[in-house]
């Protein structure tokens, strides 16, 4: 494919992204991400990748108010209608990514559309095969938070987050947004796993996730990090 022809081709991707039925659409360059940790996460899944494309879909407050880290065995658990809920929006979000695939391949660009939920972790130390938080935070959709978690300007931690990666070259999304996260300590305080603690300096956050995934799975649930964020109700107050 000649360098016009792939100008064209990535022009076709970027016109889609303005189409997409999602929430937020970012973009980061793998060319600005050098001697990052995650282009060469992004490089081992598509060796060619030139772009990755992050897509968020707001999670509605009123399906988070219902969330509880306290359940009773054997009794009606509304933490399952937050599953369903959660796995709705993955099902977009994935839709979405393999749009941005079809079109990226089509134009005879390879591309990779990966999961929104159930993404492969290493779990000897339950760390992503791609971080899409930190995706979203170099293509301007938010920073990260003492949640460990991404915090947007527009929902706060209620996001649910997937990425594709496309040789397409597309324009990127990256700003200087101020930190969204207001350093307010009520994550770590509310935490009923206490996996959250204060960060340590020049780092954003400090997290056991061993002790937060142990408590997720043993109480059927728990959303408290995102519940309990001031900035996720900010709309809505």
């Amino acid at each position: 494919m000649t360098a016009k022809s792939k100008t064209k081709a990535s022009a076709g991707v970027q016109e889609l992204l303005a189409k997409l039925d999602v929430d937020m659409v970012g973009v980061t360059r793998l060319n600005d991400l050098q001697g990052t940790k995650l282009k060469e996460q992004a490089l081992r899944l598509l060796p060619s990748a030139r772009s990755i494309v992050v897509l968020g879909a707001e999670v509605y407050p009123e399906f988070l108010a219902l969330t509880t880290p306290e359940t009773v065995t054997g009794a009606a658990n509304p933490n399952d209608l937050y599953i369903r809920h959660v796995e709705y929006l993955a099902g977009g979000l994935n839709r979405a990514a393999y749009e941005i695939a079809g079109v990226s391949r089509q134009a005879g660009l390879k591309a990779l559309p990966l999961p929104s939920r159930n993404v492969p972790t290493d779990r000897r130390t339950l760390e992503s095969i791609i971080s899409y938080k930190h995706a979203a935070e170099v293509a301007g959709l938010g920073t990260i938070g003492m949640s460990s978690l991404l915090v947007t300007h527009k929902f706060g931690p209620r996001v649910r987050l997937t990425v594709c990666l496309t040789e397409a070259t597309l324009k990127s999304t990256a700003n200087e947004s101020s930190p969204v996260c207001r350093d307010c300590n009520i994550c770590i305080s509310k935490c009923p796993a206490h996996a959250l603690d204060w960060p340590k300096e020049g780092e954003p956050y400090a997290i056991n996730k061993f002790a937060c995934r142990e408590y997720l799975e043993a109480a059927g649930g728990c959303s408290e990090c995102v519940k309990q964020c001031p900035v996720a109700s900010l709309k809505y107050t």
